[in-house]
Order: C-alpha cells, then structure tokens, then sequence
C-alpha cells in the first residue's frame, strides 16, 4: 500500500510539474502572433507596386523546394530568390549585404514569414515586410 501510495504521489507531482513547464512554452501560434505585432504586412497590390518602383527589392521565397514544386511554381519576378526557412539565417547575408534593402519574405499562406520577417529585423535589416498572403494569394490574383 506505501509503495502504491508513493507511485501515485509521484506520479501526480511529476505530472503536474511537466504541465506548468509546458504552459511556460510558448506555441507556434503564440510566436507567429508576437512576430506579426512587431513586423510590417504587404498585401499583393502593394507587392506589385514594390517589384516594378524598386529594382533593389528582395524578394524571399522561404518554402521548401518541394512546397514549391507541389504548388506550382513560384512569383516569377527578377527579384525573386529562395532560401528555405530553415537556412534564411544562414544564407540571407550572401542575398542581401546592405541593411537598409527592401526585402519581402513569403511563403505558401502567410504562417511561416512573421517568423522570418522577426528573425531578419533582429539580425539587424531594417527594411522588412511580410507578404501575409503568400504565394496562395499571389497566384489567386494573377
């Protein structure tokens, strides 16, 4: 009975330890809410406007290449490049040296890019935007 007692008690003290640390860590959601409160949104048509008046416009495809081969393509515009999200920290500085550049990061439907577009701003680019609609809402507008 003590033994079965001490089973249960530490049982219930490890699970209820194992409930507040999870409460301590923050979703994917509650991080992509506090990324978009502090990033500037672009919608598609001032997108448009941007790629045809500024020639020093990056404009960031953060999907994976088989997102963009299931999908159908990507925004074909000479400033168009790719870095998947998983290497944007890592391969932004060869794409874009200055940090004053216009870049516009985007993805399949808006998720994943406030992510990005934080990651950048605190890398220290100081000209960022997130094309909440992605490619999904790019191509609906074509």
């Amino acid at each position: 009975m003590k033994l079965l007692m001490w089973v249960l008690t530490s049982f219930i003290s490890v699970s209820a330890f194992s409930h507040a640390v999870a409460n301590e860590i923050p979703s994917g959601k509650q991080l992509r809410l506090q990324a978009e409160e502090v990033t500037k949104i672009i919608d598609t048509d001032s997108l448009k406007k941007l790629i045809d008046e500024a020639p020093d416009l990056v404009l960031v495809d953060i999907r994976t290449e088989s997102e963009i081969k299931r999908h159908g393509g990507y925004i074909d515009v000479p400033q168009n490049v790719h870095i998947p999200r998983g290497w944007l920290e890592f391969d932004i500085q060869q794409k874009v040296v200055e940090k004053n550049s216009p870049i516009v990061l985007y993805c399949g439907g808006g998720l994943r890019t406030p992510l990005a577009a934080k990651t950048l701003q605190d890398m220290g680019y100081k000209n960022v935007w997130n094309y909440s609609e992605g490619y999904f809402g790019w191509k609906k507008s074509q």
